[in-house]
């Protein structure tokens, strides 16, 4: 028989340089499916494990940080967590149609002929023609599930180089931003400016390889010289290939968008980006409720927060209310003569205002020393906050400023006075900026504390 060369053959043959890898392709080949599935089946549900310790290493660190600062460590969050869900499901999806896939092989050693039309009851002719049309046999779902599970699998990778690339850059921007903002009198306004300047300007250059591409396309269609326009195309794309790794991402990138319909690719593509810092996102801002989906009707975030919540006892402080920068006591129930009371120093939300109200600040920084600058924190932050104690003012002039390395907060410490209180169930009510209005960032805030006071069942009262 006469041998025919394959289309790689022919075109190697044709001037082709065949490139003499390490390893056989059709080698690795045979091992691939092998690889996907150790590589799903490590990385599927390690990745779910690591969002929530992304998340609280996030909430302690942004405890102690305002502005630039904090919107560094909020889009790291977003891409690391995002990334690590994007990809869980990715891969989840992945050993799925593995699986699928190796059931199918299954079926076909142990029913060579695959499905046999004429023994299936209840299928008459018009049913029988239509699946065999739309089905088909075992070994066209063998080659549909081998051909999906490797695309998902390559996609997958894909799209963790991009998003992994793209919050690096991100995040040196803006850390870029905020080291050159220390320049200016306004650092977070210059930095903000300084990192949009920043992605103007890469946005702009990257726009350079479009436009040498229509010069050049039109230019040489009209029979014209378009040495220029290539030029500066390849200058700009040699810029970018030192910013992203053109190897790793547009070689995978290329070969399916060129090998797939361009609709679906970039529908899966881009849908896969979105989805990373969608769910990342979510999970950010409903990481302090009870649950993330639930049907409580009467009792809600609203009335658990009025009511008795477990983020303002230091007892009870589990799961994410850990880092949760609300005033709190010890417990919710009191038998000593004073009530210890912390109230945290938030940077995000008291910078700001200390920066407008507190008299002896320095563009808004304590530069005091010794015990003067205790005591200016103290009076700062006191100025800033109201509270009382079943309706009764509760002056903060014996607070002290205070670090908390149990809690990882700094804040005011004080003790009130509980001792002559009847027992039974007190209230104590803080409002943050009591003059602020209902909306906006410095509008006010209140706290409610309900704790009950319980002196003849922890410490018996002493004899008469």
């Amino acid at each position: 028989m006469e041998h025919q060369d394959t289309p790689a053959q022919a075109g190697q043959d044709a001037g082709a340089t065949p490139h003499a890898g390490r390893i056989a392709f059709e080698r690795l080949r045979e091992r691939t499916d092998e690889l996907e599935l150790l590589v799903s089946g490590l990385f599927a549900f390690a990745l779910l494990a690591l969002p929530p310790r992304i998340l609280d290493a996030y909430q302690r660190a942004s405890v102690h940080v305002d502005g630039v600062l904090d919107q560094i460590l909020r889009y790291g969050y977003l891409v690391g967590a995002g990334l690590c869900y994007a990809l869980a499901v990715a891969f989840i999806v992945h050993l799925s149609i593995r699986a699928y896939w190796v059931g199918v092989i299954g079926l076909k050693s142990t029913f060579p002929d695959g499905i046999r039309w004429d023994r299936l009851p209840l299928v008459g002719p018009v049913t029988r023609g239509f699946y065999q049309r739309s089905i088909g046999g075992l070994d066209d779902m063998i080659d549909g599930a081998d051909r999906a599970a490797s695309i998902v699998f390559a996609m997958t990778t894909l799209m963790a180089l991009v998003i992994a690339w793209t919050g690096l850059y991100m995040v040196l921007g803006l850390l870029a931003g905020w080291l050159a903002g220390g320049l200016f009198a306004d650092r977070e306004r210059a930095a903000i400016a300084v990192f949009l300047g920043l992605a103007a300007l890469l946005m702009l250059v990257g726009l350079g390889a479009p436009f040498a591409d229509r010069v050049a396309a039109r230019r040489e269609a009209a029979g014209r010289d378009a040495g220029w326009a290539r030029r500066l195309g390849e200058r700009v794309l040699r810029i970018y290939g030192w910013l992203i790794p053109q190897r790793l991402v547009y070689t995978v990138q290329y070969t399916l968008q060129s090998n797939l319909p361009n609709r679906r690719f970039m529908f899966a593509y881009t849908g896969g980006i979105v989805f990373a810092f969608f769910i990342s996102s979510w999970v950010l801002l409903n990481h302090e409720r009870l649950a993330y989906v639930d049907s409580y009707r009467v009792l809600g975030e609203e009335a658990a927060w009025e009511g008795m919540h477990s983020a303002h006892y230091e007892a009870m402080r589990e799961g994410p209310h850990r880092s949760t920068v609300v005033p709190m006591i010890p417990s919710d129930r009191v038998a000593d003569t004073h009530l210890r009371l912390f109230i945290p120093h938030r940077p995000q939300r008291d910078n700001d205002l200390a920066r407008e109200r507190c008299e002896g600040l320095v563009d808004g920084r304590n530069e005091a020393t010794g015990p003067a600058a205790a005591d200016l924190a103290r009076r700062c932050l006191a100025s800033l906050w109201t509270v009382a104690l079943d309706g009764a003012p509760v002056p903060l002039d014996d607070f002290v400023a205070s670090e908390r390395q149990d809690l990882g907060m700094r804040g005011l410490t004080g003790y009130i006075e509980v001792g002559g209180l009847r027992p039974g169930l007190h209230r104590l009510e803080l409002a943050w900026n009591p003059e602020g209005g209902d909306s906006g960032r410095d509008r006010r805030r209140t706290y409610r504390i309900p704790f009950w006071f319980t002196p003849g069942i922890d410490q018996p009262h002493a004899a008469p």
